[in-house]
């Protein structure tokens, strides 16, 4: 069985962050998002994956997992240029999959504990549901007598609550209903329409519910609400010192000075923490200098500095830098792009 991992799309909805950068490298709890699908994906015994590679900054993605030998697998790239719909992406890995089952998970979703139940599929497709509050927001799957009977795209009116959470089973027949799909109001290659004529045509297409938690990490807010489950997940129990409390995941090569660390948070590699607290659910990418400030609950990517600031639910982007937030009443909350400078007197 091989993989498939949809790496394109602009990532309008979480600009600024995305200006600069493939949403699926943003790191949460010190991986990229798309890392943690990859390493399920391999634990599962999946070892030949393709990446998708859209137009937004494909080189940086093809630099940071290479070959995939880092991660025990093996990557091939392949490029889809402009978006033209996740059908399209899939039937351009047509000559990777050859006569293979494969599986198709979207780069911007984590599921935790989804997969596994999809390896061995029976039948001509499955798909991933999740319970969901919100179903306007996506995909649904109407379900009869325990099997997909209609799949409709963000309905306006309630007709289930089970959302296509992003990863898909097939076999190689699936490509003979994409060529056959026409473009869509919004000119792109439907998946769910490939996966409705499987349907049509009595074709069979089981379905697995998530029993865990999953994100389609589309906002900031979504950014931050994986970050504290990912936290709370993955964080291993640490040795804390006076000063440290809970679990912190944190390297030698970090330096802590007459600061106050709370977990569970992360901590990348050379990052130098003075005078400062940081409170719970904190992500710091490496290389980072935290100077006289108050963190919690933000993300703060790789080669920031950060003095004499307080803030709360912020998302600090790569190479920023942030001052003289400390004295104003209340924490800051930031959304913050690559290379920015904010200085508040």
């Amino acid at each position: 069985m091989k993989a498939v991992i949809l790496h394109g799309g602009s990532g309008t909805r979480l600009r600024p962050l995305t200006y600069t950068g493939s949403k699926q490298l943003i790191k949460i709890a010190g991986k990229p998002i798309s890392q943690y699908g990859i390493e399920d994906l391999r634990d599962n015994g999946i070892k030949d994956m393709a990446i998708i590679l859209g137009d937004n900054s494909p080189r940086d993605v093809i630099n940071y997992y290479g070959d995939g030998s880092d991660l025990g697998i093996k990557i091939t790239y392949i490029y889809q240029g402009n978006p033209r719909g996740i059908a399209d992406a899939v039937l351009k890995a047509r000559d990777f999959i050859g006569n293979d089952d494969f599986i198709v998970y979207l780069g911007d979703n984590i599921v935790l504990n989804g997969i596994k139940g999809m390896i061995n599929f029976n039948g001509d497709a499955s798909i991933l549901l999740a319970k969901v509050d919100n179903p306007n927001r996506f995909g649904v799957a109407l379900i009869e007598d325990d099997n997909i009977v209609k799949l409709i795209e963000k309905p306006k009116e309630f007709v289930s609550d089970l959302a296509l959470v992003g990863v898909y089973a097939f076999t190689p027949e699936i490509f003979k209903y994409i060529e056959e799909l026409k473009p869509s109001q919004r000119g792109e290659l439907e998946i769910t329409e490939a996966i409705q004529a499987l349907i049509d045509d009595n074709k069979t297409v089981n379905f697995s519910i998530i029993n865990d938690w999953w994100k389609d990490s589309g906002t900031p807010r979504d950014l931050l609400e994986a970050n504290i489950k990912l936290l709370d997940k993955f964080t291993p129990e640490s040795d804390n010192s006076n000063d440290m409390y809970g679990r912190i995941n944190m390297p030698k090569t970090s330096n802590i000075v007459n600061s106050k660390i709370y977990g569970p948070s992360y901590i990348g590699n050379n990052v130098t923490i003075k005078n400062s607290y940081i409170g719970p659910y904190t992500s710091i990418g490496d290389n980072c200098i935290i100077e006289n400030s108050e963190l919690s609950n933000s993300i703060i990517f790789d080669n920031s500095v950060i003095k004499e600031a307080k803030l709360i639910e912020s998302i600090i982007g790569e190479d920023a830098s942030i001052g003289k937030t400390y004295n104003r009443p209340i924490s800051s909350k930031f959304v913050v792009g690559k290379g920015s400078m904010i200085s508040l007197e």
